[in-house]
């Protein structure tokens, strides 16, 4: 008899290079990137998002080359007061605060951290959220994040797969050249951006993907880990989303994070991040009889 399949599994691809849970990584971009970095710490891989949420290729972009270059005079000017709160337009509400000096130095704390990292980190993960990004009207100035401001303020647009290319071709470059032996592995976030629209989340996520494949075949230090396409190719069911229907459940970051283990890690590696979920579970017992 014939086995009837009901779905199209992916097949994990074994990479040509192997991460050691031992050496430190580095996230920027989405909350994608938030969900696999609380999963590699959990297990006690030292995993690092220190910037926050960053939907768009442009703010990460952006984020990125002032970490590099250490000139940090755009950080000021994008900070602006709201009902006794302060913001920064470069940077999600984690580094709000209640006064501008507490936002400066949330944000300086996320670049000391970044760059203490990133000097023996052996991979820079980056995830590309949505090409859909908001300009402020005054100086066509692209915002991380509109803090609930009105949208009289932005003009809305989609970026294109060249602009994001010859964004990032030269910060590639130039991440290189600083850090010759660091991996950068590139994913789209698996998830909805539904205001948008159907066909608008749809060729939105088209251009990052593009934009990463050119990306890629540029440079070879430069990969792309399908984390968008396992979700929707492979589980594409709504039992795999959160019940907002629009981000992944656990158990589809569960699965992703099965398939990355076999794509970028050998059986010691599995076990060293076996080892560590472990001692977190120990840890967490402890915590919970001892409060009882």
């Amino acid at each position: 008899m014939q086995t009837i399949k009901f779905r199209t599994e992916y097949t994990p691809v074994r990479e040509n290079f192997t991460l050691n849970p031992e050496k430190p990584v580095l996230l920027m971009g989405s909350c994608f990137a938030d969900n696999i970095s609380q999963r590699m710490q959990f297990c006690r891989w030292n995993a690092c998002n220190p910037f926050g949420v960053l939907f768009n290729p442009l703010s990460i972009a952006r984020v990125l080359r002032m970490s590099l270059s250490g000139l940090y005079v755009d950080i000021p000017d994008s900070i602006f007061g709201n009902e006794g709160i302060f913001h920064s337009w470069l940077f999600d509400s984690k580094k709000s605060g209640s006064s501008a000096d507490e936002v400066l130095d949330r944000i300086a704390e996320s670049f000391s951290t970044f760059d203490s990292i990133i000097k023996e980190a052996e991979a820079l993960f980056i995830t590309f959220g949505t090409s859909w990004c908001y300009f402020l009207n005054e100086d066509d100035y692209v915002v991380a994040n509109c803090h609930k401001q009105p949208q009289a303020l932005f003009t809305r647009r989609r970026i294109g797969i060249e602009e994001i290319a010859d964004t990032w071709l030269p910060l590639l470059e130039e991440l290189h050249n600083r850090y010759p032996l660091l991996k950068v592995i590139f994913t789209v976030s698996p998830v909805r951006h539904l205001k948008d629209g159907f066909e608008g989340n749809a060729r939105s996520k088209a251009v990052l993907t593009l934009a990463i494949e050119k990306l890629c075949e540029r440079y070879d230090f430069c990969r792309y880990f399908p984390a968008y396409e396992i979700v929707t190719d492979d589980l594409r069911d709504y039992r795999f989303y959160a019940r907002d229907l629009v981000h992944p459940s656990d158990t589809a970051v569960e699965y992703i994070w099965d398939v990355f283990q076999e794509t970028y890690l050998d059986s010691v590696g599995k076990e060293k991040l076996k080892a560590g979920e472990k001692e977190t579970k120990r840890s967490l017992h402890r915590n919970i009889i001892g409060n009882r």
